[in-house]
Formats: C-alpha cells, sequence, structure tokens
C-alpha cells in the first residue's frame, strides 16, 4: 500500500529545503548583479561641459574594469572619475556639496610629465603646443564665467601617474584648468558606448583636430 511506503520528507522538511533553495537563488542573483556592477555602469550626462561630444541626457555604458585592471588610460580618452579634493572646495564654497559618489566625465588631455600652461582665458598648451582637438564646437557662455575660478598656469609640469583633463567645452567646463590634475585613483570608469538617444547610438568620437597650430602664448 502507498501508506506504507515510508516518506523520506515530512512538509516541514520539504518547507524548510524549498526556503533554503529560493535564498540561495535570491542571493545568487545579488551576487551576479553586484558582479555586474562593479564591472559596467550607466551615467547619464546631465551638463554641457562635454557638448558637442557628449549632450544633456545622452546615456552612456561605462567600462569599470579596464581603468582599475590595465590602468591605460591616454590623452584622448573620455573618463569617468570621482571629484578631487579641489573641486569637492569649489563646490562646497559655492553653497553646494559632493561626495565621492558624485561622478564627473572629462577627456584626457595630459599626462604625467607633461608640461601645461594656462592663460587667463583658459586657452591651455602641452609641451608648448595648443591642446590637441578643437573644444569651441560648443556654444559658448556669453559671460565666461569660467575665466573667475582659473588661476594662470607656466609650465607646470603633470605628476606622474596624474591626468589633466578637460571638457570638449572648455566655455563651460570646470575641469583640469581649475582644479589641477587628477590622481588615477580617482578614475572610475571609461565610457564606451552612447546608449541614449537611439538616433546617435554608438561609440563616442574623437575630437576634431586643430585647423591650425599658430595660436601663440598670451597671459
Amino acid at each position: 500500500k502507498e501508506t506504507d511506503i515510508p516518506r523520506l520528507y515530512t512538509p516541514n522538511m520539504y518547507n524548510a529545503v524549498s526556503a533554503v533553495g529560493s535564498l540561495l537563488t535570491a542571493m545568487t542573483a545579488l551576487a551576479m548583479a553586484f558582479l555586474v556592477s562593479q564591472a559596467i555602469s550607466f551615467f547619464f550626462i546631465p551638463s554641457r561641459s562635454m557638448d558637442p561630444t557628449l549632450q544633456v541626457g545622452d546615456v552612456l555604458l561605462v567600462d569599470k574594469i579596464s581603468p582599475r585592471i590595465f590602468k591605460n588610460q591616454k590623452p584622448g580618452d573620455i573618463v569617468l572619475f570621482s571629484p578631487p579634493k579641489e573641486l569637492r572646495d569649489i563646490v562646497a564654497a559655492n553653497g553646494g556639496k559632493l561626495t565621492s559618489r558624485d561622478l564627473f566625465v572629462k577627456r584626457i588631455a595630459g599626462q604625467g610629465g607633461d608640461m601645461i600652461s594656462v592663460n587667463k582665458q583658459g586657452n591651455v598648451w602641452i609641451n608648448g603646443q595648443p591642446a590637441p582637438g578643437r573644444r569651441d564646437l560648443c556654444q559658448a557662455e556669453p559671460l565666461r564665467l569660467i575665466e573667475k575660478y582659473i588661476q594662470p598656469k607656466t609650465d607646470e609640469t603633470v605628476p606622474s601617474g596624474d591626468f589633466f583633463l578637460m571638457g570638449d567645452c572648455s566655455s563651460v567646463s570646470i575641469d583640469s584648468r581649475v582644479w589641477g590634475p587628477l590622481e588615477s585613483s580617482d578614475i572610475v570608469g571609461k565610457p564606451i558606448l552612447r546608449l541614449w538617444p537611439l538616433a546617435r547610438f554608438g561609440t563616442l568620437p574623437s575630437l576634431q583636430p586643430l585647423t591650425t597650430a599658430t595660436e601663440t602664448w598670451t597671459d
């Protein structure tokens, strides 16, 4: 008879096994989500500092592994970074507040060992040459408010392992011209793909090259 067959699991045991299985499944899903979040993330462009390359509302897919492991960033790369102390101090002085969880995006213009000069208008020379790429293809800020933050520099050397960052729209970008070089440890990711809007889906373009190199230094 069926009643004579011994039961291997009581109802309570079955419920316990089911609960443990559900818990393990949930923990596995959470662990996978955590690992994925450490490898990639999404970033929403909130300002015009990288215009026209990156426009307000663009959504980027960010690689968070290669900058941490391979540390292969180079001039021309767009990077995502935590704000350095100097930038946090500037924001605090204007009534705001930043933490290391607030992220920014700029393009690397110079690296450790490069000689940087910045005049009071915010123009940059690297190793005696104008900073590579055109940064005047965006709508200029008429009052040029950025100029009040700029401290002119002449032939200052970027420390080894640090980077000099600039926005693609120089007239509105608060960048290394204001708060100085960025330590490589502050770089947390590298945008690799624009996901939105769909009309501009794809990899991120380089800066357009300078049309002339005749610009001369004026302080």
